[in-house]
């Protein structure tokens, strides 16, 4: 049986774009979280976040992804959904899903939050006040290891075959090597979990 895809990752990390390839290239359905909520709600998330607060917005994000269940699905979520353990553990525990984060350097990260679109995501981010990119960065990043099985390089262009089942690469007439920087998942390699590089 196949897993479904979750991807997180900070903002501008591709999520929606990369759920949207990966629904052409796997035959899989695409389902984005922030779509669903501005369906729901009528409102953008900007919007959402103004009227509702921080933690307003994260129970609405939570009631979301708990609202879900499908399968064959590759499911794009909001930068904040590491905030609440919930809806991890909807996403990994009920959705069945293989997790994938897109990983950014720090430096890639605020060059892209510095330029035209970055600036325009910026209303779209759950932040404390007074918060910088840079605490955000620091902050998210051990969430985003803590509860990913895969990270994935997405500083560059992504290999889509990246996140295909782990037969493929393991198979008799395998020779590629997936572009996964390193695993959470036990069974994916010889010496126990890997995790998360000095950053």
């Amino acid at each position: 049986m196949f897993r479904n895809i979750c991807l997180i990752g900070l903002p501008t990390s591709g999520k929606t774009r990369v759920g949207k390839l990966l629904f052409h290239h796997l035959n899989m359905g695409f389902i984005d979280t922030d779509d669903l909520m501005r369906q729901k709600y009528n409102r953008e998330i900007p919007e959402m976040i103004t009227q509702f607060g921080n933690k307003g917005f994260l129970d609405m994000e939570t009631e979301i992804i708990q609202s879900l269940n499908h399968q064959n699905v590759v499911l794009a979520t909001g930068g904040s959904v590491i905030h609440r353990e919930e809806s991890m553990n909807h996403i990994k525990n009920v959705l069945k899903s293989d997790v994938y984060h897109l990983f950014l350097s720090k430096k890639e990260f605020l060059e892209r939050m510095n330029n035209s679109k970055g600036q325009e995501k910026a209303n779209e981010i759950i932040m404390e006040k007074g918060q910088t990119f840079t605490d955000l960065y620091n902050e998210r990043m051990k969430l985003y290891d803590d509860h990913s099985d895969f990270i994935i390089k997405a500083c560059d262009k992504i290999n889509l075959d990246s996140f295909k089942s782990y037969d493929y690469w393991s198979g008799p007439t395998g020779t590629k090597e997936p572009m996964i920087m390193y695993t959470n998942k036990d069974r994916y390699t010889n010496v126990g979990s890997g995790r998360c590089p000095p950053i």
